[in-house]
């Protein structure tokens, strides 16, 4: 097995991107004993690795972990915690003086991307988009937040980790309005207010009036 690439870090602040991770299938890695039967959450995460495996990136980023644990696992303190870490990121952003706010990034817009596991991604975000907008706390400091996951585990050749990762840190580029808590999954971003999981597919999708939005792979769906 090849060994993990060195973390490259960037400053925490003034990065491009900040981007947390809570554990999911994402970053299940392969037991480290050979009578290990079961996947674990390793030392280096899933966005570490394929972060740092991408060279020619455009853009800076820190990553924090806030918790390692499956979706299903994933508790009131958990979120609470995971909103702690956005917020001291938030005043941390705020003592930036003005030349450092120059180079905070082009919009000066706080692009957080979250990494999660998918059982529970949609009631996390659903949490930190009430708790965020909550009588303007976030105070005069656009932000934009993207939820993603994956449904195999980075490790695996064909897994989809390193394409949804790399689309919620696009979706955090100013495409969206300030204070918007983004779904990015299976090649879609949506509203987190508008975000259901099919239960039959498994698929994210976007919620109309009178049901799911159709594509051309999908049946239409009401609810």
């Amino acid at each position: 097995m090849d060994a993990d690439p060195p973390i490259r870090r960037d400053n925490s602040v003034t990065c491009d991107v900040k981007i947390f991770t809570l554990g999911g299938t994402i970053d299940k890695d392969y037991p480290k004993l050979t009578s290990g039967y079961a996947f674990e959450f390793g030392d280096q995460t899933a966005a570490e690795r394929i972060m740092n495996n991408h060279p020619n990136l455009g853009v800076s980023f820190s990553i924090e972990s806030v918790c390692k644990k499956d979706s299903l696992e994933i508790t009131h303190n958990d979120r609470v915690e995971l909103l702690r870490a956005i917020k001291h990121y938030q005043e941390d952003v705020k003592r930036l003086d003005d030349e450092e706010i120059s180079r905070f990034n082009e919009h000066f817009c706080m692009r957080i991307v979250v990494t999660h596991g998918t059982d529970t991604m949609i009631e996390t975000a659903m949490y930190i988009k009430d708790k965020l907008n909550e009588g303007h706390r976030m105070g005069d400091i656009p932000f934009v937040v993207a939820f993603t996951g994956a449904t195999k585990p980075e490790r695996f050749v064909d897994s989809d980790a390193s394409f949804n990762l790399g689309f919620a840190v696009a979706a955090t580029a100013g495409f969206f309005p300030s204070g918007s808590v983004m779904i990015c999954m299976n090649g879609n971003v949506i509203p987190v207010e508008e975000c259901v999981r099919d239960e039959e597919s498994g698929l994210f999708k976007k919620v109309g009036k009178s049901g799911i939005y159709p594509s051309r792979n999908c049946t239409y769906i009401t609810r």
